[in-house]
């Protein structure tokens, strides 16, 4: 979900910003330069999402680990709940974390490489005469 919603900021990102990518060709930036912009943006906005989840997750699993989820509710209506205590405590290893980290900065980079090349692709003499 992550993925599309940078995705599609990104790209109304390109369409807003055709004039200032035009400029940016005319003046002398590479079109890989262009690319590198919007892949910057896109990684940042991964970030920051990466530094809020860190932070609610590490939090509740906080309190989560001291509380314990109860499943006593859910005990008469399967059998094999009977395999599963009573509370269940969420553990979160530095492992797990550093894996969906990089989890989420991959998927970041690839929502925002689209937008990249597109950004990349377009003629700063036809960007410049966008409205």
């Amino acid at each position: 979900i992550a993925g599309i919603g940078i995705l599609n900021l990104l790209l109304m990102a390109v369409y807003e910003r055709t004039r200032e990518i035009g400029l940016l060709g005319a003046l002398g930036l590479k079109p890989r330069q262009i690319s590198a912009l919007f892949l910057l943006e896109g990684g940042m906005m991964g970030l920051v999402g990466l530094a809020f989840g860190i932070a609610l997750g590490l939090g509740s699993n906080f309190i989560l680990g001291q509380v314990g989820l109860d499943y006593t509710a859910f005990s008469s209506a399967t059998s094999y709940m009977a395999l599963i205590n009573e509370r269940v405590y969420p553990s979160l290893g530095t492992e797990k974390l550093l894996q969906r980290g990089l989890t989420v900065i991959v998927i970041s980079l690839l929502a925002a490489y689209i937008p990249a090349r597109e950004a990349a692709q377009s003629e700063p003499a036809e960007a410049l005469h966008f409205v």
